[in-house]
């Protein structure tokens, strides 16, 4: 993904989390709405100080708007299920070698109804 569309993307994500318009966040940075709209919509991209007012108005350090989340969040999904699948692993030996200690071996499980 570009850096733009990440950057446009981000912006659009914390002003929604923020739950402000775009009139609202233009405002808070003494900026024409439309401009604003031009910078979400990717037709105008500004300059730092511009980057830094935006930052400010959505209380956010401005590096996070530049930002790749989708990579985290891909990354993240695949480090909890390898998580998950090691946790269900550890979990079936520990029960596994907790019914053994209890006299439920392999071979008995197959001469019942269990």
């Amino acid at each position: 993904m570009s850096l733009r569309k990440v950057f446009v993307d981000n912006i659009k994500f914390y002003r929604k989390k923020a739950q402000i318009s775009q009139q609202q966040l233009a405002e808070k940075c003494d900026i024409a709405t439309n401009y604003l709209s031009e910078i979400e919509t990717g037709k105008k991209f500004p300059s730092v100080d511009m980057i830094e007012l935006l930052a400010n108005a959505l209380d956010v350090p401005a590096h996070l708007l530049f930002l790749d989340t989708t990579e985290i969040a891909i990354n993240a999904d695949v480090a909890v299920q390898k998580r998950n699948e090691e946790f269900s692993d550890a979990l079936i030996r520990n029960i596994t070698d907790l019914l053994e200690e209890y006299g439920f071996t392999r071979s008995h499980r197959k001469n019942s109804d269990f």
